[in-house]
């Protein structure tokens, strides 16, 4: 169970127990009196338990008003299945890239199954669907799964928020199949002119049919442009405890600079640094450069290093 649905939960029981007690007494109805306080002592402990918990494994609730909502009684069987699938490629797709450093332009996903959520239960309250983190084992510390999907919720703050600037930074880290994904999302949204209200463990975001249109056209607006794999020749130099590289290529102009690539640093690199070969040498070496687009915004180029081929005297 969600933390954040079980509190509002057991505060509403809690609330109902005491509307219940008023007027009550042990003595005009001893029973009841004794019951009710017994029953509403239990759950005010249960209440501190669960508030005290941690919750370390991803949770997430999709709460769904407007369009494709008929009352309380349910929702369009088809909108619903969409959203629930283009929500879980936007987590496999922020998965792969925080865990191996890219996406890939097509094909399938990598690590697609450690990403995978589980549609548990349909909440009350509204028309909600509660995802799940698959993976049933124990954890003591927040898993990758539950960091992932919080960064995923992150992004459709930023794309729908009235300012710019959090969506700007989030296209910084962003591969170009997420931000499609991202687009298709908002877009099925919009279409159906539906309301979406997202709640995890300890915040609650809503999204009106204006954020919503808002987060279609900066998706839509955005472009991504991967250039994989150029080859470029300098000299290199690595800042390893941040992952940040600079290569001069011709000396007195401006250098290359930008992130190392995660797999990269943690296949290859520690060996490199450690052999006193990696720093200050003339190296070519492969880097992905990102072009990113925006409408009345300057074109963004960044540079990530993946890999360092051959020295070069």
């Amino acid at each position: 169970m969600l933390k954040k649905l079980e509190i509002q939960s057991l505060r509403a029981d809690i609330s109902s127990l005491d509307r219940l007690l008023q007027g009550r007494t042990a003595e005009n109805d001893p029973i009841g009196f004794l019951q009710l306080n017994k029953r509403r002592a239990a759950l005010a402990e249960k209440l501190a338990e669960v508030e005290m918990a941690a919750q370390h494994k991803a949770a997430v609730a999709l709460f769904f008003a407007g369009g494709p909502v008929v009352g309380s009684r349910g929702i369009d069987a088809t909108f619903a299945g969409k959203t629930v699938a283009l929500f879980q490629d936007l987590v496999s797709k922020q998965f792969a890239m925080e865990e191996v450093g890219e996406v890939g332009r097509r094909g399938p996903v990598a690590l697609q199954a450690n990403s995978d959520l589980l549609v548990t239960n349909v909440v009350r309250g509204s028309v909600g669907l509660l995802l799940e983190e698959a993976d049933q084992n124990a954890a003591f510390a927040d898993t990758q799964l539950k960091v992932v999907v919080d960064h995923v919720i992150d992004t459709l703050a930023a794309a729908t928020a009235p300012a710019m600037d959090a969506f700007e930074q989030a296209l910084d880290g962003m591969a170009p199949r997420f931000l499609t994904a991202l687009g298709d999302f908002f877009e099925v949204m919009d279409e159906r002119r539906a309301l979406l209200r997202v709640v995890e463990s300890d915040r609650e975001i809503e999204f009106n049919s204006e954020a919503i249109q808002r987060g279609r056209e900066r998706a839509r607006a955005a472009d991504i442009d991967e250039q994989e794999h150029e080859e470029f020749v300098g000299k290199i130099f690595i800042l390893p405890d941040s992952r940040r590289f600079e290569l001069r290529i011709v000396d007195g102009e401006p250098p290359i600079t930008g992130m190392v690539a995660r797999e990269f640093a943690r296949r290859d690199l520690e060996a490199l640094l450690a052999a006193g070969i990696a720093i200050g040498e003339r190296w070519r070496v492969r880097i992905r450069t990102r072009t990113i687009t925006r409408p009345a915004r300057p074109m963004k180029i960044t540079y990530t290093l993946l890999g360092m081929i051959e020295r070069v005297d």
